[in-house]
């Protein structure tokens, strides 16, 4: 990403931006914790459909590419006590089954022990996110060969990142973030002509 003379400025930038990007520790830019669970989770009584939080699984992270807007299980009171509800939006990391996938929830959200948290962040969340996504194959480095790697909180609050000022960390976030929806608009098209496809195939070799 940057020259091999190991000044901090990326090949490719927004024209108006010429300082230096500043290598900094996760751990220094937010409050990095850990979900929370109830026990056992199969308790019935931790959930509630009548609930106004919802309870992040995996299974919604992969469904929604990480930006969830919604949550078909909701946590009961007695649930809310035993995890950690975020109200407004937040920046989250998957530390379990899909390791290393960035999350932001855009629901009121109760977060298990299967995530962390990025509480009173410095950076942009937009930026941030997507060099997290950016970064997720290596994380793999701290991982044994054929083994499932295990992140941790501490192990995420020393990685290094190299990043810039707020205005341009915002303009990189817009940019990507509207890069992602224009694949996701292309992909609702080609699911729709695929299945147009196999209506007309259907209905024309009978």
């Amino acid at each position: 990403m940057f020259p091999q003379n190991d000044e901090k400025v990326p090949r490719v930038r927004f024209a108006n931006f010429k300082n230096e990007w500043e290598q900094r520790k996760l751990g220094s830019l937010a409050t990095i914790v850990r979900g929370a669970s109830p026990r056992p989770i199969q308790d019935p009584k931790w959930f509630d459909n009548e609930s106004d939080i919802g309870w992040l699984r995996i299974t919604d992270v992969t469904e929604q590419d990480g930006r969830i807007y919604h949550l078909e299980q909701h946590i009961s009171k007695l649930g809310q006590a035993k995890t950690r509800v975020l109200i407004e939006p937040h920046l989250l990391l998957s530390i379990a089954a899909t390791v290393g996938k960035p999350v932001v929830n855009y629901v009121k959200t109760g977060v298990h022990d299967g995530f962390l948290i990025f509480l009173s962040p410095t950076f942009e969340r937009e930026f941030m996110f997507q060099w997290l996504e950016m970064f997720r194959p290596k994380w793999q480095k701290y991982g044994q060969p054929g083994s499932q790697v295990n992140l941790n909180s501490e192990l995420v609050r020393n990685q290094e990142i190299v990043l810039p000022n707020h205005k341009e960390q915002q303009k990189i976030g817009v940019f990507l973030k509207q890069i992602d929806k224009a694949i996701i608009l292309h992909k609702s098209k080609l699911d729709k002509l695929i299945s147009l496809k196999k209506v007309l195939l259907q209905k024309m070799f009978i």
